[in-house]
């Protein structure tokens, strides 16, 4: 594994929905799908409500991971956005590289409480990084897909 983070480009859309893709139905689900490109469309447009990065990574050229950041002022809560590895790579260390840069770049910012909504079936993965369950919606997202709500403390 060489893989590369660098900040998204608008030429990254059809790569990054492909992976998204390849997370559906067992992470996301096909109506989810939407409010992704509305994400990225806001992304390639330059404006929003709040501020918002978004990475990728890629890995022997292609885009293989893609996940973002948002936040409104340094000392309010923050989040994560959108954050996926395509499928037949996960467990390879992409996510890891991908979370550990999303929460240095919060601390830059002065970020000190990071939030994230995922599945139960990525919440174990996020506990790793010390981010702790504070909700669980039983098919937040739809039938078979909860919602956890989860929260970090940086320091």
């Amino acid at each position: 594994m060489n893989p590369t983070l660098r900040p998204y480009r608008s030429t990254d859309r059809a790569a990054c929905l492909a992976l998204f893709d390849s997370n559906t139905p067992s992470s996301f689900l096909p109506h989810e799908r939407a409010e992704f490109v509305e994400w990225l469309e806001a992304l390639d447009a330059g404006g929003s409500d709040e501020h918002a990065e978004y990475l990728v990574i890629e890995d022997a050229g292609p885009v293989v991971a893609c996940g973002g950041i948002w936040w409104t002022e340094p000392a309010a809560p923050a989040g994560f956005a959108w954050g996926m590895v395509v499928r037949h790579l996960q467990r390879r260390g992409h996510g890891t590289l991908l979370v550990r840069a999303r929460l240095e770049r919060l601390r830059e910012l002065g970020v000190r409480e990071v939030r994230l909504d995922t599945s139960q079936h990525t919440a174990p993965y996020y506990a790793r990084f010390g981010f702790e369950v504070v909700k669980r919606t039983q098919g937040g997202y739809g039938p078979g897909l909860d919602r956890v709500d989860m929260v970090a403390r940086l320091r």
